[in-house]
């Protein structure tokens, strides 16, 4: 995991953040188990106002150039940003 993606796995994981690592990079950098306690503060597939993210999740990807996406309605997979 490159430095910025590792510095804000580490940083949602302190704050409580269901991240979970991959051990190669075809699906994403890290990703986010929407299964785990307290996951519906982060994401909710389920939820409209949750199902795109909690604000504090994008505001959190976007200050590392991080994105994420669905894999499905378990998990969501974050990115790099192409730069």
């Amino acid at each position: 995991m490159k430095t910025k993606a590792r510095k804000c796995y580490n940083e949602l994981k302190k704050l409580g953040c269901p991240v979970k690592e991959w051990h190669d990079d075809s699906r994403g950098v890290f990703w986010i188990d929407g299964e785990e306690p307290n996951a519906e503060l982060w994401l909710n597939y389920w939820d409209m106002n949750l199902s795109f993210g909690s604000q504090k999740l994008n505001d959190l990807l976007d200050k590392y150039d991080l994105w994420w996406e669905w894999q499905n309605s378990a998990y969501g997979n974050v990115y790099s940003i192409p730069q």
